[in-house]
C-alpha cells in the first residue's frame, strides 16, 4: 500500500509536536549525513528472500521526519560539492526498486526531502539482477547443487558462504553471473523477479525532488572486472541515464556494493573520464571530517538505516561517530 501524501502529512503534524531529537541533533553539529535505502516494501516479497535491505515506509517517514528537525535536506549533487557538510543530509536509493516511488514517494513529497535514485541498465530492460539468481539458489536449497556442477574455478576462503564469495572480488563477476545463468538456465520461475525493478518505459518519476543516477550496467564487482570491462560497465550506463525521458539527472556515479575492496583505482579514472561528478561508496560511516577526495573525484560515504524505530536507528548512527 502506497504511504500517501496525504497520511503523512497527518502523522507529520503530530510528530512535530515534539522538538529536535537530541541524538539527531547532536549528529547535526557534528556531521553529515548520506543516508541508502534499497527496498522500501511495506510488506518484502518472501521472492527476494531475507537478505533484502527493506525499511518499510512507516520506519522510512519517521526515520526522516526526526532527522529533518536538525538536519537539512539537500539533493545528492550538493551534498557531494558542498565545502561543509555540518547539518547537511541526503538521500539515496540504489538499485531502483519500484516500490521507492509507489510505496513511500509520499514521504518524500511530503517533506519536501530530495531523492537521488541509481539505476541500473540491464535491470530496467527486463535483464534479471544477479544477486536475485544468488538469492533463488540459497531460497530454494540449491547451493550445495550449484557448487558441485558449475563452481569450478571459483575462488573462496573456507569458511565463505555463497553469497560472499559470489561477490568477492577474486573472483570476476561477468564469470560468476555466465556459471549463474548456466545453472539457472531452465528456471522459468525466475523471471519473477523483474517485476519489482523500476522499468525503462515505464514507473519513472518526473518530479523536482527526484533525481537519476547510474549504478553501473550490471552491478558487477567493478574491481573485479578488467579496464576495458569496467569502462562498458561504466561508460554504457552513463549513457543510459542521458537517455532517461523527462526526469532530473545527477552526474554523481553509485559503486556497486561500494565497498574499500569493490572498486579500485582505475574505477575511480574511468568514472571520471565517463563525465560523473563524484562517488558514492556504501561503507557504513558518516561524513565528520567533509567530503573525502582523490586525486579525480569527491568520494561520500553512505550509511544503510537499520528497519528500526527512530531511537535504535539514531543510537545506531552515533556509534558510528567513533
Amino acid at each position: 500500500m502506497a504511504y500517501s501524501a496525504r497520511e503523512t502529512l497527518g502523522s507529520v503534524s503530530e510528530e512535530l509536536m515534539n522538538g529536535p531529537d537530541p541524538l539527531a541533533q547532536d549528529l547535526a553539529n557534528r556531521c553529515g549525513l548520506a543516508l541508502l535505502y534499497h527496498g522500501t516494501f511495506a510488506s518484502p516479497p518472501s521472492l527476494l528472500g531475507e537478505a533484502l535491505h527493506n525499511v518499510t515506509p512507516e520506519n522510512l517517514f519517521r526515520q526522516l521526519e526526526s532527522l529533518s528537525r536538525s538536519f537539512h535536506f539537500v539533493s545528492v549533487d550538493e551534498y557531494c560539492t558542498a565545502r561543509n557538510l555540518q547539518g547537511l543530509a541526503t538521500i539515496t536509493a540504489d538499485d531502483g526498486y519500484q516500490c521507492v516511488l509507489d510505496e513511500v514517494f509520499g514521504v518524500f513529497e511530503a517533506l519536501q526531502i530530495p531523492l537521488a535514485i541509481f539505476v541500473n541498465r540491464s535491470f530496467m530492460q527486463g535483464e534479471l539482477f544477479w544477486r536475485d539468481k544468488v538469492r533463488y539458489i540459497m531460497e530454494n536449497g540449491r547451493v550445495e547443487e550449484f557448487e558441485t556442477r558449475f563452481a569450478r574455478g571459483i575462488q573462496r576462503n573456507p569458511t565463505q558462504s555463497f553469497y560472499r564469495y559470489t561477490k568477492d572480488p577474486r573472483n570476476n563477476s561477468i564469470r560468476v553471473v555466465r556459471m549463474l545463468d548456466a545453472f539457472l538456465e531452465d528456471e522459468p520461475k525466475i523471471g519473477a523477479y523483474t517485476q519489482y525493478y523500476t522499468q525503462a518505459d515505464q514507473g519513472l518519476k518526473a518530479h523536482p525532488l527526484v533525481s537519476y543516477g547510474s549504478h553501473s550496467t550490471h552491478h558487477y564487482v567493478l574491481s573485479s572486472l578488467s579496464e576495458e570491462e569496467q569502462w562498458q560497465e561504466i561508460d554504457e550506463n552513463y549513457r543510459f541515464v542521458e537517455t532517461l525521458p523527462g526526469v532530473h539527472r545527477t552526474g554523481v556515479f553509485s559503486v556497486p556494493f561500494g565497498g574499500d575492496r569493490d572498486y579500485n583505482d582505475t574505477t575511480c579514472r574511468l568514472v571520471a573520464d565517463a563525465g560523473h561528478s563524484a562517488m558514492l561508496l556504501s561503507r557504513g560511516a558518516v561524513q565528520r571530517d567533509g567530503v573525502r577526495h582523490d586525486d579525480l573525484l569527491p568520494m561520500v560515504d553512505r550509511v544503510m538505516p537499520r528497519d528500526a524505530e527512530v531511537s535504535a536507528f539514531l543510537t545506531d548512527l552515533q556509534t558510528r561517530l567513533g
